[in-house]
């Protein structure tokens, strides 16, 4: 299966990407594996969150009123 690959360019302080860039080397892995892995792990979090309900939102009265 081929998926289409965009490049995405993102601005990103010199000192935080020297230092992403040096711990990846350390690991073995590259920047670019990497992002795409962290992607990936944000994503699948929010669709989980997407179908949680909001604390906030509901008090407890409300929440003992339905009762």
């Amino acid at each position: 299966m081929k998926q289409e690959i965009f490049l995405m360019n993102f601005r990103i302080p010199s000192g935080l990407k020297m230092q992403f860039e040096e711990t990846c080397y350390q690991l073995r892995t590259n920047m670019t594996a990497e992002m795409n892995r962290m992607i990936r792990d944000f994503v699948k979090n929010s669709r989980e969150d997407l179908y949680e309900p909001v604390n906030w939102f509901y008090s407890a009265k409300d929440f003992y009123d339905d009762e």
